[in-house]
């Protein structure tokens, strides 16, 4: 098996232009398959997949395989299409898998493909305080979100995602309560560290991976600010943000919601961002 630290940091690869199920490893890296335009996937390490959809910038989903037959995807890209490409990628390369997927908030690059999951009878799991977040932001959109996709650049992305619904999980659980499953050669814990970036953030880690999905709560190292904060609780975020880091102190690899990955000075970097506040 490749050392998973090894690939430290990584760096996620400007999408480009291969289409189909199964597309074959970029020329450059075996370890990069370029689905589409918008969406790549690259292994970092056996079984271990960073998806990146660009829908119109850059938001991350991890893929761990966790036995024979079982897959678990941490969030979705943002949209039913690049949601359907991934899943035809998992079974043209793995065969009839088991997938069950975890949205970690109520925002649309973490649970825009969810449409497509549930019409397939795909179980996707996520709080209570999640579903009931989604339903009141379609009930009453904020208007600060809305108008991040109100440039000329994105309006063909507006337009695709307007007409994707938003749906929300269909395997709640209470938001303290979080979650654990045991797997084969993998236990996952699903944890609400406390109110950040989001109300209901929470993060996913993988135990036998030391591998940590921080999340939109967790910002890369090339952040120089917190990003969208109209849902966020900045008051609280500190302390959800140093609970991790007591948590979770084997952590070796951390995936941001955003950008590159790295380890836990990602943690770190984002104490800083809120200090600066």
């Amino acid at each position: 098996m490749r050392s998973i630290y090894a690939l430290l940091p990584l760096i996620l690869l400007e999408s480009a232009a291969v289409q189909g199920k199964g597309a074959a490893p970029d020329s450059a890296d075996s370890r990069v398959f370029r689905l589409s335009e918008t969406l790549t996937v690259r292994e970092i390490d056996d079984h271990v997949y960073l998806v990146d959809h660009r829908f119109p910038w850059s938001a991350n989903a991890l893929l761990v395989r966790v036995s024979q037959r079982d897959f678990i995807l941490v969030d979705t890209p943002w949209e039913n299409r690049a949601t359907e490409q991934l899943v035809n990628w998992i079974n043209s390369r793995y065969g009839d898998m088991n997938l069950s997927v975890i949205n970690t908030h109520f925002h649309r690059d973490n649970l825009g493909g969810n449409d497509y999951l549930l019409r397939h009878s795909i179980p996707v799991y996520g709080s209570d305080l999640t579903a009931s977040l989604l339903e009141a932001s379609l009930q009453h959109p904020n208007p600060e979100a809305a108008g991040m996709l109100d440039r000329p650049e994105y309006r063909e992305h507006a337009r695709i995602l307007a007409k994707s619904e938003l749906r929300p999980p269909d395997h709640i659980f209470p938001l303290d309560e979080g979650l654990l499953f045991e797997f084969d050669w993998e236990r996952v814990q699903v944890y609400h560290p406390g109110p950040a970036h989001t109300r209901d953030n929470v993060v996913v880690y993988f135990h036998n991976s030391r591998i940590l999905f921080g999340g939109c709560m967790v910002k890369c190292l090339a952040s120089r600010t917190l990003g969208y904060t109209g849902d966020a609780d900045l008051e609280s975020w500190p302390a959800s943000a140093s609970a991790l880091l007591e948590r979770f102190p084997e952590c070796g690899l951390v995936v941001p919601g955003h950008g590159s990955a790295g380890d836990r000075r990602l943690i770190e970097h984002t104490l800083e961002l809120l200090r600066a506040q």
